[in-house]
């Protein structure tokens, strides 16, 4: 599904942006899906932003029969499930589809510490300019030896002492309805301004086999999927019940359920 270049691209990067992934259609039907699903579960889309922790906003999981294109792109579609492997260089596990509605800025992280590994593909669901949201990225920041080095930045970086910082220096990644970019999961990013912003995003880890119970383990508390903090009816929005119910007509989500089954993931409730 994607050229040398991209896979290039993003292993020496970092990241890649897939323009026009989704066509104009599936791009309205995802936006639609995603704010219906969140004024349902929370009564509105958008808010105060709140000082929960992490990046303010409302989270949702989005994998049910009601919202068909978001539990379709998990593991049914080879451009997202099937690119994650080619990515990664590996076959991967999914996480579940995450409906968001971010209503605060986020500072510099990566989305996961530096064990598992993993990539994230993102879909803002407006247009995403430098002054209205857009994904920022450190390219190469994924890489081991790159974070050693912006670690000697950071504890050189002046605002460590409460004077002005430095300015990071990055790109900014501005994208249309039906752009999606992937990261890896270790790359640096941020993304400020354009509040309430509408996006889907999931994650896709490698498989780690069977034959490491420590890694299996570690694989598995990164695909759970729990936002303690939110307040919706979990009945109403599981995160795998419907999904799983589709597995014996599609090969590919078989394939994905074999595998959250061996990881000990609950796919039930």
């Amino acid at each position: 599904m994607l050229t040398h270049q991209q896979i290039l691209h993003f292993r020496t990067f970092g990241y890649v942006t897939l323009r026009g992934l989704l066509t104009p259609d599936e791009a309205a039907a995802l936006r639609q899906e995603v704010a219906d699903a969140l004024a349902d579960a929370f009564g509105r889309v958008g808010g105060e932003p709140n000082d929960l922790g992490g990046i303010s906003g409302d989270y949702l999981p989005l994998a049910v029969a009601r919202a068909p294109l978001s539990l379709a792109l998990i593991a049914d579609d080879p451009r997202i499930f099937q690119s994650s492997a080619e990515l990664l260089g590996s076959p991967t596990v999914p996480s579940v589809g995450i409906a968001t509605c971010f209503t605060g800025d986020s500072t510099w992280h990566s989305r996961q510490g530096p064990d598992v590994g993993g990539v994230t593909f993102w879909a803002d669901l407006e247009p995403r300019t430098a002054q209205t949201g857009a994904l920022r990225f450190i390219p190469g920041s994924h890489l081991p030896e790159f974070e050693r080095q912006l670690c000697q930045w950071r504890s050189a970086d002046p605002g460590t002492s409460g004077f002005e910082r430095w300015d990071w220096p990055h790109v900014v990644v501005e994208t249309e309805p039906g752009d999606v970019v992937a990261f890896h999961a270790h790359l640096m990013n941020c993304a400020q301004g354009g509040t309430p912003r509408l996006s889907w995003t999931i994650d896709y880890v490698p498989w780690p086999g069977i034959g490491s119970p420590d890694r299996l383990a570690a694989v598995r508390d990164m695909v759970l999927v729990e936002f303690d903090h939110e307040h919706y009816d979990r009945d109403r929005w599981p995160v795998w019940r419907e999904w799983v119910q589709g597995e014996q007509s599609i090969p590919s989500r078989a394939i994905a359920v074999e595998r959250l089954r061996l990881l000990g993931i609950q796919l039930s409730d």
